[in-house]
């Protein structure tokens, strides 16, 4: 926001209600960019739990397949 808009925006408004909008901007632009990174990581978490699930699924299956190995012999 520049100088000229703040300006106009205090002069239509007044300055306490320029200056809750201008601080209510500002905090949804840093939530914005929180969210954003979260996002972010909890897509990177998603892929590590998959990545978990599908290996555990893999060592349970290699385990059943000794076993069943083992009584057969």
């Amino acid at each position: 926001m520049d100088l000229q808009a703040v300006v106009q925006l205090i002069g239509n408004v007044g300055f306490p209600i320029a200056l809750c909008l201008i601080l209510l901007q500002t905090l949804l632009v840093k939530f914005n960019k929180q969210m954003d990174g979260l996002e972010k990581r909890l897509a990177q978490l998603d892929k590590t739990m998959n990545l978990m699930v599908k290996t555990f699924h893999q060592s349970t299956s290699k385990a059943a397949n000794r076993q069943d190995k083992k009584e057969d012999s």
